[in-house]
């Protein structure tokens, strides 16, 4: 294959190194680091870390808009996700029942073959409502111009973003988890495809290297001054009343996913990558399993002696040498979560190619054709 027709590789590249910013962000969280920090420096280092690493899981969903307004909706898509996710819930719970790692309740065993989970796996039950929710999303950005997308977007990000940061949830809650805060970047995402910051009256002068440049110094800037105003509000909130009620909103809302310092962050990074120029067979087909990397490293079941065994949540941290451990340790949990990964889907492809299994989707596939009667939006 010629390489004018492999697609374009750098989001796919922003997809891994984000996943590898989950697994880091999972470490410092799920492993305890800073409870058992025993290092004020070392401290300081790994909360700028947090600060660098936060845009992870918004830069997936600007992603997935920036992408999606041009695409239309695949059922088969979704049960790639739904059977992903069940596969994994499912042999992960056996391997552990078969080890006497943990054990399970009867209730336990029935809702890990659901093939929805209720509990488990929180981001992908709001993206996969947000791709439910895409061909209406589009319609509206289609149909849509500039100037009322823009004013939409204005507006969301007050309500969503500065106004929950500010009052510290008190107006109107938000934290970044909730299917609002994902239809606000999905909708940010398509703005970007649809009308190119790069084109805009501002940049369209700059050389592309300046571009990035300033780009990179926005996403510094935000992380940075996010962590600033994290830090000087721990010593604000101390000295009176009024300006713990001012200040604790900085402090205990600077991590969460729809601050506006991330939200910017979050953009400024996504594009960045968007002004990248490369194509790799190798990084689209690793990119092609980070969501299955999410589903077993972030599994509740191995989460909760997976960091242990790493040596992560394992006492008092006092050398610098653990900053190595954790870059090391977060490597390992990439490559070997892409290589079983890589392993599903080869099963998986093996199996979809089945006879029978060709009966079943065909018979399936029928039956909402006639059941839908188009296909204009339920595209299979």
């Amino acid at each position: 294959m010629s390489s004018s027709k492999i697609r374009q590789s750098n989001i796919e590249l922003m997809r891994i190194i984000s996943m590898l910013f989950i697994i880091i962000w999972h470490i410092l969280v799920h492993g305890r680091v800073f409870y058992n920090l025993n290092n004020p420096t070392l401290e300081v280092i790994l909360r700028l870390v947090d600060f660098l690493v936060v845009v992870h899981v918004n830069s997936f969903v600007l992603a997935t808009g920036y992408f999606q307004i041009k695409s239309n909706f695949k059922q088969s898509k979704v049960w790639a996700l739904l059977n992903a996710s069940l596969f994994y819930r499912i042999v992960i719970m056996m391997i552990f029942m078969y080890f006497g790692i943990s054990t399970f309740t009867k209730v336990d065993v029935m809702k890990n073959f659901f093939i929805f989970d209720t509990v488990e796996y929180w981001f992908l039950k709001c993206y996969l409502v947000l791709y439910f929710i895409s061909p209406f999303l589009n319609s509206y950005v289609k149909h849509a111009n500039k100037k009322e997308h823009g004013k939409l977007l204005a507006v969301l990000f007050i309500f969503l973003a500065l106004v929950p940061y500010l009052t510290n949830g008190q107006t109107f809650y938000n934290s970044g988890y909730s299917l609002y805060s994902f239809v606000f970047l999905y909708l940010v995402g398509a703005y970007l495809r649809k009308y190119p910051l790069r084109e805009s009256y501002i940049f369209k002068n700059l050389s592309l290297p300046l571009f990035r440049t300033i780009l990179i110094g926005i996403f510094l800037g935000c992380a940075f001054s996010n962590y600033l105003l994290y830090f000087f509000s721990g010593h604000m909130v101390l000295l009176n009343s009024i300006f713990k009620e001012i200040f604790s909103a900085f402090r205990s809302n600077a991590l969460v996913y729809s601050n506006p310092f991330v939200v910017i962050q979050s953009v400024a990074y996504f594009l960045i990558f968007d002004t990248l120029k490369l194509q790799s067979k190798f990084i689209n087909k690793i990119a092609g399993t980070v969501i299955g990397v999410y589903l077993i490293h972030d599994n509740s079941l191995v989460r909760k002696t997976l960091y242990k065994f790493l040596r992560i949540d394992n006492g008092p941290i006092t050398s610098y040498t653990f900053l190595i451990h954790i870059l090391l340790v977060a490597l390992l949990i990439l490559v070997v979560c892409v290589i079983i990964e890589t392993l599903r889907k080869t099963i998986f492809k093996f199996i979809y190619n089945w006879k029978i299994s060709r009966c079943i989707r065909e018979r399936y596939y029928k039956f909402c054709d006639e059941f839908f009667k188009s296909r204009k939006v339920f595209d299979v």
